[in-house]
């Protein structure tokens, strides 16, 4: 950049030219580090002397306001701190002084694809030279992106919005029951009223040969003689029987290993007959309706233990049409 320096009075000089240069890196979006080194001529006004030259360099902290945005004009301030060499008559006033500056200056936007931009500043330059002087100067010139510049293009997307009407399907919610709990709902149940437990088709009808069993009947100790919950489980079931007249049930009686085997047959014939009958009694078909002890000999669990034998004393549904 040309450099002009508006001198102190008391350095003799009135006035000066140089060049300066400075290299610069982003610290953040908006503040950014710069060294610079400059010469300069002071021209002291007298053909009877000698003019002054300085060399200096500094470094220090800038801050843009848009944080050096190619795409637009940008204002910044500046603090440096350097030193700067004096010769200047008579030659024992040479020497190496501290400089302290303050500035403000402007970058204009990039004028070529290569980022290059014009750039002038003015500093406040303070230097302890020869019991402290103060000098103004001003610059211009380019400023070179080493990397290119980083134009940001501003894209604005315009959205088209088009109605259009179409039909949405909207599921709603019917209230459709399954009274009988069987898994089909009223409304395609053609065999209402399922026994339960039972496994149906999709319409809702029993599925010939399938063993139910009851685990909710009971009898008290080696009787038998229906609990009073067990009778409750049998009326149900007896008004499942009633819709479904078609079918056929053996009603087996089985029971664990303990005592002897002739006691056991006798046991779980009478306990089928028991069911049969309380369910005979409740309005099920006499014809329906078939009776069969088995004793110990379909265990389905382990007479060895308490829990396998309990399992074992149960009785079932055997289905047929």
């Amino acid at each position: 950049m040309g450099l002009y320096v508006d001198s102190d009075n008391d350095r003799g000089a009135s006035e000066g030219r140089g060049i300066r240069g400075a290299y610069g890196r982003s610290v953040t979006s908006k503040w950014y580090w710069e060294t610079d080194g400059f010469g300069t001529i002071l021209e002291t006004g007298d053909d009877t002397m000698l003019d002054f030259y300085q060399l200096g360099i500094s470094t220090g902290l800038s801050w843009s306001l848009r944080g050096r945005d190619p795409a637009h004009w940008t204002p910044y301030l500046m603090g440096m701190v350097g030193a700067t060499y004096n010769d200047a008559q008579p030659d024992s006033r040479d020497g190496i002084d501290l400089t302290l500056a303050a500035g403000a200056g402007a970058v204009t936007r990039s004028l070529f694809s290569n980022g290059i931009r014009l750039r002038a500043e003015v500093r406040y330059l303070y230097d302890t030279y020869a019991s402290e002087q103060t000098d103004w100067h001003i610059s211009a010139g380019i400023e070179i992106p080493l990397q290119g510049a980083r134009v940001v293009e501003r894209v604005v997307y315009v959205e088209r919005v088009t109605e259009v009407a179409r039909e949405v399907p909207v599921m709603v919610a019917i209230d459709d029951p399954d009274s009988d709990g069987d898994g089909v709902p009223d409304s395609r149940d053609l065999c209402p009223g399922t026994l339960p437990g039972a496994r149906v088709d999709a319409t809702g009808c029993i599925i010939e040969s399938q063993t139910i069993a009851l685990s909710n009947v009971a009898f008290e100790l080696g009787s038998d003689r229906l609990t009073t919950s067990s009778r409750n489980a049998l009326d149900n079931i007896a008004v499942s029987l009633q819709s479904q007249t078609d079918m056929s049930i053996e009603i087996a009686g089985h029971t664990d290993s303990q005592g002897s085997v002739d006691y056991n047959m006798n046991l779980s014939q009478q306990r089928a007959n028991a069911v049969r009958q309380y369910l005979i009694s409740q309005g099920v078909a006499e014809e329906q309706l078939t009776a069969k002890g088995y004793g110990p000999h379909e265990p389905v669990a382990d007479n060895a233990t308490v829990s396998g034998r309990a399992m074992n004393r149960r009785v079932e549904f055997r289905i047929s049409r």
